[in-house]
């Protein structure tokens, strides 16, 4: 596009022209980021620490919205920090929440403006420092998935030159989703409780099921409730909350219930029981899991052996008393006065 400048007649004060400076300067969201140093601790775990992990606000299309990210640096040498922002979706592994991708299907990334984008960390040191979220003025009714990635390398160079293959690197994600109100749809569904032994023998005495959660609604669900494991009686033998589980909008995502010291002998049916952001209990049962000592099997199959490997000795023993008498027919020692043999 070509530019081209005329003369304009133009008539303002030096407190207008002052003012319109500083505005150009200095935009009204560009607060510097807070930093210190903080004093060191015993022992440093020599990580990056984020805060908060996860934001979740309702949001109005064009409206901006501000929210302060805080980075700290636990370790004994200096961090380089790049700051970029993501659309987020479900993760490869069914029991995280979301991860990084490319045009996610509901993908907000582009919402999101950190203050900063490239910056050195001291040891021990702390910063503030500002994310707007800007949705614009078309943005979808519903969840929207977004995140701010936050890569770190060791202090070396200039900021913002760190080798992207560097051996040591550190990685997080904050996880943004705004909500735009209006006819949001709530279907949150137990697809399936799987079971990884059906049958539980000796010393193995820990069962373990997964559970899924499959979320086609238009905004994140959160679920509440149960995971609980009834015996053969019906009472509960073993229970498992679930808290503030959060699936993505699209989505599933697994719990895994690990019951350890479980009766040494049993029948336990686990069934979830859960509540999404609209309060509807939704409920399913998986399958029975049986639990039995070692020696019982050894026990039952010794009380059916024995019976037929009585019988079969008894048998031998008779057959071999046959085959001696027909060795020693016609002698004397087995004669009677008449000939005849007798025993």
């Amino acid at each position: 596009m070509n530019f081209s400048l005329t003369r304009t007649t133009c008539g303002c004060s030096l407190a207008g022209i002052v003012a319109v400076i500083a505005l150009v300067a200095f935009p009204a969201h560009a607060a510097a980021a807070e930093r210190e140093i903080r004093p060191a601790g015993g022992n440093p775990s020599g990580q990056l620490q984020i805060s908060p992990g996860r934001l979740e606000f309702d949001a109005t299309p064009g409206e901006r919205q501000t929210f302060d990210i805080e980075l700290t640096n636990d370790s004994d040498g200096p961090f380089d920090v790049s700051l970029s922002t993501t659309d987020v979706g479900q993760t490869s592994d069914p029991r995280s929440v979301a991860d990084a991708v490319e045009g996610g299907e509901f993908g907000a990334g582009d919402w999101l403006v950190p203050e900063l984008t490239d910056f050195r960390l001291a040891a021990n040191e702390h910063i503030k420092f500002k994310l707007y979220v800007d949705p614009p003025a078309d943005a979808p009714v519903g969840t929207n998935l977004a995140g701010l990635v936050i890569d770190s390398t060791v202090g070396e160079g200039a900021v913002g030159t760190a080798d992207s293959d560097s051996s040591f690197r550190i990685q997080g994600l904050i996880q943004v989703f705004p909500t735009i109100a209006g006819a949001v749809d709530h279907d949150l569904r137990i697809r399936d409780i799987d079971v990884r032994d059906s049958f539980i023998l000796g010393s193995q005495r820990f069962a373990v099921w997964d559970v899924t959660f499959e979320n086609r609604g238009t905004i994140n669900e959160h679920a509440n409730g149960t995971i609980q494991v009834n015996s053969l009686f019906g009472n509960s033998a073993y229970r498992v909350p679930i808290k503030d589980f959060i699936i993505l909008r699209g989505a599933k995502r697994t719990q895994r219930v690990i019951w350890k010291e479980v009766p040494w002998v049993g029948a336990f049916t686990p069934e979830a029981r859960v509540r999404g952001d609209n309060a509807k209990l939704i409920a399913a049962k998986g399958e029975r899991v049986i639990v039995l000592p070692w020696w019982l099997p050894v026990l039952i199959l010794t009380l059916l052996v024995l019976p037929a490997l009585g019988l079969w000795w008894r048998r031998r023993r008779e057959w071999k008393l046959y085959l001696d008498d027909e060795g020693y027919e016609g002698t004397d020692e087995w004669a009677d006065d008449d000939g005849a043999l007798s025993r």
